[in-house]
């Protein structure tokens, strides 16, 4: 990013630690991001608009605009991709076949004009080369890194990972010595759209830049199976080695994301609660607590795993690896809702609305802001005896 006056405003790049220091919110349902502008120095006023999808960003103050430094990137590499995919192989010469004797009219047989050869589909393409690649994992570096990292083999194959050796991983520019642990990216219907890779190491061995890479292409979900199945809260988080801790620690239904703005609204119509296990970073709390205020405004149960549920940890994966990850607090909260609060239909949506407010914008617990959101809505401000999961009976005052 090159903020001075000087420089023209057209065509810029802002890399992903810019745009954290500019204060992102979410808007639009989650379509876009607005952000104070770093190209004019704004601190009052979210005028730089940035399109989730294409990574495309403009200021409506200054006139500034351009992409994001991960969404050229992706570009890029798609113009690459493209580009090798449309070179011509090599002709092979051809070598002269002897002809075959001369046969009668009467005896020649009918010959059949050969049927078309159909091109084999991208999707089962990347089928084939995700169960080679599920194959070569028993055995591989890829279970050693999966144990390190407190994963059982048996669930990583149950869950469709696998192991990319050296010289194997599809995506050959960004290609690993010590090869990469492999994830399908799904659909809820089960299709794989995308592989991510892994490079195997720790952060003090694989360069930041070397270390996550995705095909190009459309994206789903880690184990994106699970928002089909089951009738629990589904469990969110962002990282593939994050929903495998989750898994290995007994909870049943989880996703990865592979980031928070990869959230798609149309596959969870039919998910009733959510606890969202997000890092515990700052930049990794600002971004989930917007997108739970908009779980919680359209209607669904929200929880959030706390920080102190990892220990001191940064990240799930890590509280697992130490055997410091705590999960119950977050599934009560999920439990919890307006049943128990006895909240009628006629409240029930002003009633969310306020205790998501409190939670997401005041910083109040879950249960907390349910109770004073209940309060201010109870009529004549009769006592009101509830039940809340995970304590004893309560009185409230409306």
């Amino acid at each position: 990013m090159s903020p001075g006056t000087e420089t023209s405003r057209e065509n810029l790049t802002l890399s992903d630690a810019d745009l954290a220091a500019c204060q992102p919110v979410a808007g639009e349902g989650g379509h876009v991001l607005r952000a104070l502008c770093p190209f004019h120095g704004s601190d009052h006023q979210r005028s730089l608009r940035v399109q989730v999808s294409s990574g495309r960003f403009v200021c409506f103050a200054c006139g500034a605009w351009g992409y994001l430094a991960e969404a050229r990137e992706r570009w890029q590499e798609e113009q690459q991709r493209h580009n090798a995919l449309r070179r011509p192989p090599a002709r092979p010469q051809r070598v002269p076949r002897p002809r075959p004797p001369a046969v009668a009219p009467d005896s020649q047989p009918a010959v059949r004009p050969p049927a078309p050869r159909e091109p084999a589909s991208a999707r089962a393409h990347l089928a084939q080369q995700l169960a080679a690649l599920q194959a070569a994992l028993p055995g591989s570096g890829g279970e050693a890194y999966l144990q390190q990292r407190g994963i059982p083999l048996a669930l990583a194959q149950q869950r469709g990972v696998g192991y990319a050796a050296p010289g194997t991983w599809p995506h050959a520019a960004r290609d690993w010595h010590g090869g990469r642990v492999v994830f399908p990216h799904t659909t809820p219907d089960g299709r794989v759209v995308n592989l991510y890779g892994r490079a195997v190491g720790t952060a003090e061995q694989v360069p930041k830049a070397k270390r996550h890479d995705h095909l190009p292409g459309e994206k789903g979900y880690f184990n994106a199976a699970a928002l089909q199945a089951g009738d629990g809260p589904l469990w969110v988080c962002e990282g593939a080695f994050d929903a495998l801790a989750l898994l290995a620690a007994g909870v049943p239904r989880v996703v990865a994301i592979f980031g928070v703005h990869g959230w798609r609204w149309e596959w969870v119509r039919e998910v009733r609660a959510l606890v969202l296990a997000l890092d515990a970073d700052a930049a990794g709390q600002q971004q989930w607590r917007a997108l739970a205020r908009q779980a919680a405004l359209r209607g669904k149960r929200v929880g959030v795993l706390p920080a102190v549920a990892y220990g001191g940890h940064k990240d799930v994966n890590e509280a697992w690896m130490a055997g410091a990850l705590t999960i119950g607090t977050a599934a009560a909260v999920a439990a919890g809702g307006p049943e128990e609060l006895g909240v009628s239909e006629d409240l029930r949506e002003g009633w969310e609305e306020r205790a998501a407010i409190m939670v997401y914008d005041g910083n109040l617990p879950r249960l907390e802001a349910e109770r004073l959101a209940w309060a201010a809505l109870s009529p004549h401000g009769e006592k009101r005896s509830v039940r809340v999961v995970g304590r004893a009976p309560e009185k409230l005052y409306g």
